[in-house]
């Protein structure tokens, strides 16, 4: 019996030096949060209507916006075949210079 007292002491001092060691962790973390802020990611520019283009409906808008692909300048510096294999909606790249998506991305990003 006094074994199980000392076995219960030990459990218990134990995960007061825990719950202490980590309040001290996190007030550590916090000051040095506060000392140097995280970088803040640049202002993207507001997203351009790529429904515009003659071929482009809403779901291949979601599928452009999905890879990053907000803009019209971002768009007309897009290679027909890449595009065609990264996007999650199916499209061919042949589709993509017949309907010249990146050509009209082109004109209005101008």
């Amino acid at each position: 019996m006094l074994k199980l007292r000392y076995l219960l002491i030990g459990l218990i001092l134990g995960l007061i030096l825990a719950w202490l060691w980590f309040e001290d962790e996190t007030r550590q973390n916090s000051l040095s949060a506060n000392l140097s802020p995280t970088p803040r990611p640049a202002p993207r520019k507001s997203k351009d209507p790529l429904i515009e283009i003659d071929g482009i409906g809403p779901s291949y808008e979601r599928a452009l916006n999905a890879l990053g692909i907000f803009t019209f300048e971002q768009l007309a510096v897009q290679n027909a075949d890449s595009l065609a294999s990264k996007m999650s909606a199916r499209v061919t790249a042949e589709r993509i210079r017949r309907e010249q998506w990146i050509e009209q991305a082109r004109k209005r990003a101008g």
